[in-house]
């Protein structure tokens, strides 16, 4: 059950600071489980972790509420095993942002004693846990490796696990959820890649960020995925156009047109929801493998102000609402 109370502790000097999250580390679901509870413990003045489920093979889904405000932001990463790069980008900014409230220092030009304040973040670092398991560690690291080296290969390099795309049972989770699932087109059998389901929301990853989605009820929705720099949005009103086009001008990624409904976690946003959602590609195409740590700020320096330049849009948004 996720966790949202917060204890009563003062608040760290920076002299004292000393960095848990290492983003040019590989960020696996234990390390990342690990940095979550340590961050939890140094922050939780602003910053509360729990579990939104369980994985196909039993790993807990972690969740982080960052902030103390009524607006509320659900964002998440790594929903495709191979783009774990995403939780790196996450996992180093829920740490920058929690050190930098309780240090009362701004990030660019935002006060985070302010945003944090009016503003709660509930971020998702790692939706696929057993198939970034099956990318780090290899198939036989796998509780379901007799059916994984059996299925079908899409899209991939060798060695083929390190292409893994979808959760340890061969499901694309990004195709996987209730609305337009219908439309989009399915193999047979489950894949590295594409396979969308015997049925919408058959596995237990994407009904736990459903239902996290629908408990919480966000205003607006981040998805970090990798690869393209690219943005695909969501824009129901004109402050979410005003978002989409102030996120263009500060990352220089490009914004694509979406596709028919498919059963993405897009669709399932527009339809159950009807707030600003951005679909964030983080990096430049480098083919079906997942980006190297080691170049973590090459990503990190052009997408470093998304969620905050959300954060105040929504922040603006309800303000103008005020009679």
């Amino acid at each position: 059950m996720f966790i949202m109370a917060y204890s009563a502790c003062p608040l760290f000097a920076a002299a004292e600071y000393d960095p848990i999250v290492n983003p040019l580390a590989v960020y696996s679901h234990e390390l990342t489980t690990d940095n979550l509870a340590k961050l939890q413990k140094r922050y939780s003045v602003i910053l509360s972790s729990g579990t939104i489920g369980t994985s196909f093979e039993g790993r807990e889904i972690q969740a982080v509420k960052l902030g103390r405000g009524n607006h509320k932001i659900l964002i998440c990463g790594t929903l495709h095993a191979r783009e774990h790069i995403c939780t790196n980008y996450l996992m180093y900014f829920i740490e920058q942002y929690a050190e930098a409230f309780v240090s009362r220092d701004s990030i660019g030009c935002y006060d985070i004693n302010q945003l944090l304040n009016e503003v709660s973040l509930y971020i998702v670092p790692m939706v696929n846990p057993d198939g970034v398991n099956i990318v780090q560690n290899g198939f036989e690291a796998s509780a379901n490796c007799d059916s994984l080296v059996k299925m079908r290969l899409k899209n991939y390099e060798e060695p083929a696990h390190r292409s893994w795309k979808a959760n340890a049972r061969g499901i694309d989770l990004n195709r996987n959820f209730d609305y337009g699932w219908d439309n989009c087109p399915n193999d047979s059998l489950p894949a590295s890649s594409g396979f969308k389901g015997f049925s919408p929301l058959s596995e237990p990853e994407s009904r736990a960020l459903a239902d996290f989605a629908k408990r919480i009820k966000p205003e607006a929705i981040l998805a970090f995925h990798t690869q393209g720099e690219q943005f695909f949005f969501s824009t129901p009103d004109s402050c979410a156009t005003s978002l989409a086009e102030k996120l263009v001008a500060a990352t220089g990624f490009e914004p694509q047109p979406i596709d028919p409904p498919y059963g993405s976690f897009q669709d399932f946003v527009n339809y159950h929801f009807g707030v600003f959602y951005a679909c964030v590609e983080l990096c430049n195409y480098i083919g079906p493998r997942p980006y190297p740590e080691c170049d973590f700020f090459k990503i990190w320096q052009p997408a470093r102000y998304i969620i905050p330049i959300v954060a105040s849009g929504i922040i603006q948004k309800g303000t103008s609402k005020k009679p």
